[in-house]
């Protein structure tokens, strides 16, 4: 992988994994199509480093805007504590799950910041090594892969264009 495409690749990773509502997957399929499995595979340990960075700033982020909350408007959210709290993270990274139910966690009651970082970042690889290793056995034709990966990205703008429009109607 040169120099240039992974200067790109890093902050699209971190931008992706906080909660800025867009998809890595794209991103990871896109830039790992493009090399061998060896240098796949390395993408996929920068992107779950990445990760553990976004989580890092996600953390930073709602300690942040937890302190200028009001206990009453958190009472809904999910209360995680103790270990099982980077057990569920873990599980979260790793799988297709919803990943904003590990955030509302993380607003009402912050972990510690290095075992969070931790949890994301190993849930994450399997993840991104399953995601490249089963883009590499479909054998998409370079066309079809940008026509996927493009409509996907549409889909995305999409999805967030009409939160945004029925946020604004309340």
């Amino acid at each position: 992988m040169s120099l240039p495409s992974l200067m790109v690749f890093i902050p699209l990773a971190i931008l992706c994994n906080t909660v800025v509502p867009v998809p890595f997957d794209p991103v990871l399929i896109a830039f790992a199509s493009r090399e061998g499995p060896a240098a796949a595979a390395g993408l996929a340990i920068v992107g779950s480093a990445c990760a553990g960075i976004a989580a890092a700033l996600d953390l930073t982020l709602f300690r942040n805007l937890r302190r200028r909350t009001s206990d009453r408007w958190v009472r809904f959210l999910p209360l995680w504590s103790g270990r099982g709290t980077y057990v569920l993270t873990f599980t979260f990274a790793l799988l297709p799950l919803p990943f904003s139910i590990v955030r509302m966690a993380m607003f009402r009651n912050p972990p510690r910041m290095i075992p969070y970082q931790l949890s994301v970042a190993l849930g994450r690889l399997p993840r991104y090594l399953a995601t490249i290793h089963l883009w590499r056995m479909i054998q998409w034709t370079t066309t079809g892969q940008f026509i996927f990966c493009t409509l996907a990205l549409l889909m995305m703008v999409f999805h967030w264009m009409w939160r945004l429009k029925s946020s604004r109607d309340r």
